[in-house]
């Protein structure tokens, strides 16, 4: 700040507390106008360092002045003089907040989630950034009949604690299909979660501590990406192409990295589509067995299939190394927030602690008519009838992607899931285009957010779940537009390599 206020004389040993009388010192500053409206005052650790206290008796001074209206805070920018006078101010707003929180910015990824769902509500926006179920195929008559049926026949149970490790019923439904596509023996192998992401986030935290080196897919779904991240550990990511990740580069990090666990989504891969390769499998699983890491298989969208034979799980090939993760999010709808784990030994006991001290389990209610649900044929019905529309939606994409955006980018065309991967054949700056494309009135979800490093193509995520044919052509059509105009800016883009 301009103003240079003199606290030598602040008295240690007074009736007023020091805190009050460094609180005094700025509103008399304030109110005779040595500091200005929108001056920046120092930082905590500055004034701390000056007036000789501590930095929480700073913290307390500046969150008294915001709590009595005369100054205001951002996080990430500091403290400012307010440009009201207190009395004149409508509220005194929430400004102490900033001083107690722990620093942190929200990181790329967050932002872009946290767009998706803000932007997908926008007026007379398209968006191709969400991949959730259509609501057309949720099986809202059916589970609402399995309500009422759960609170006739359980009573009060049907609201009551249960196990940290899920409802035994559902447990058991659950690992009859495990048994079927190999990724459960039994329902002591399972563990119920509110949705995959907590599948994930249990996992995750069980096994890896700050420090550790994991493996990723990259692209790879955002939620993976900021579960690994939260734990301190140092993620590299490692390349998908056709065949699913590069299990030769995995090698090239194994040699140099004591790997501790390699996350990845084997069928159907998000935002890719791909499928592992059975080379790639049983390579993979033989790696897993002589380094002795995990391997967290993702399971979502496997039963999201347009092409190809179904795959069994992967953790069927190596039961005591790969920690498996699902959900019915994709299917009957993420608001049930229905998911699971299956694993064994004791990686298994420690995700049940993992998942008690999260939220001592999941919804009883939710798990009894998912039980019931799931001992009937629905969940296949919905998927056969589900296929033929995604699928449409997939190819009216990929057409569109051939009409608008000719020689532009290259898509991949997806064996399942609900996302088209495409990369422009022509590099231009990410978050420009994905400013012009919301400016336009569409969005995606941009390749950065996705994947580990700084990419050095411009790749993106386009979701088709959720957007009639008719939105879709529409929506690449801005999308085109956009980037004509983020080249118009910026003519000197050059070809990027494809390997």
């Amino acid at each position: 700040m301009s103003y240079k206020m003199d606290l030598s004389d602040i008295d240690r040993d007074g009736a007023v507390s020091i805190t009050r009388q460094l609180i005094d010192r700025f509103v008399t500053a304030i109110e005779a106008g040595e500091l200005a409206p929108e001056e920046k005052l120092p930082p905590t650790r500055a004034l701390a360092a000056a007036a000789g206290v501590n930095h929480l008796t700073a913290a307390r001074v500046y969150r008294k002045l915001a709590e009595e209206g005369y100054v205001t805070a951002t996080v990430g920018r500091g403290t400012f003089v307010r440009a009201l006078a207190p009395a004149a101010a409508d509220e005194q707003g929430d400004d102490w907040q900033s001083y107690v929180l722990p620093d942190r910015e929200a990181s790329y990824q967050e932002e872009i989630l946290s767009d998706a769902f803000r932007l997908a509500r926008q007026k007379g926006m398209i968006s191709l950034a969400t991949g959730f179920p259509s609501p057309r195929f949720h099986p809202t008559k059916e589970l609402a009949e399995h309500a009422a049926q759960a609170f006739a026949e359980e009573g009060r149970d049907v609201i009551a604690y249960t196990n940290p490790e899920g409802l035994l019923a559902l447990r058991e439904r659950l690992a009859e299909s495990g048994v079927r596509r190999g990724f459960a023996d039994g329902p002591d192998e399972i563990i119920v979660t509110s949705g995959g992401q907590q599948a994930i986030d249990v996992a995750v935290r069980a096994i890896v501590e700050p420090g550790d080196v994991v493996v990723v897919e990259s692209p790879t779904f955002v939620g993976t990406l900021a579960a690994l991240r939260s734990t301190g550990a140092r993620v590299i990511g490692v390349p998908v192409d056709e065949g699913g990740l590069d299990v030769a580069a995995l090698e090239q990090v194994l040699a140099r990295h004591e790997v501790k666990l390699c996350a990845l989504q084997p069928a159907c891969q998000n935002p890719t589509g791909a499928d592992l390769a059975p080379e790639r499998r049983a390579r993979l699983t033989a790696l897993a067995s002589e380094r002795n890491f995990f391997i967290l298989e993702d399971g979502v969208y496997a039963d999201l299939r347009y092409e190809g034979e179904r795959l069994p799980a992967l953790r069927r090939e190596a039961p005591g190394h790969v920690v498996h993760v699902n959900s019915l999010s994709k299917v009957l709808g993420g608001g049930l927030r229905l998911g699971w784990i299956a694993a064994r030994g004791p990686v298994l006991a420690r995700m049940t602690t993992v998942k008690q001290g999260a939220d001592f389990h999941t919804s009883t209610l939710i798990q009894h008519i998912a039980a019931r649900y799931l001992a009937t044929d629905a969940y296949a019905s919905n998927i056969e009838a589900s296929l033929p529309y995604y699928r449409e939606r997939r190819d009216v994409l990929l057409t569109a992607l051939e009409k608008h955006l000719a020689g532009e980018v290259r898509a991949t065309v997806p064996r399942g899931g609900h996302h088209v991967w495409a990369t422009l054949t022509r590099s231009v700056e990410e978050r420009l285009l994905y400013s012009e494309a919301v400016r336009n009135g569409v969005s995606f979800t941009p390749g950065g957010a996705v994947t580990v490093e700084r990419p050095h193509r411009t790749s993106f995520r386009l979701s088709f779940s959720l957007v009639e044919p008719e939105e879709l052509e529409e929506g690449v059509r801005r999308l085109a537009r956009a980037l004509r105009e983020v080249r118009r800016r910026s003519p000197t883009a050059v070809a990027a390599p494809f390997s």
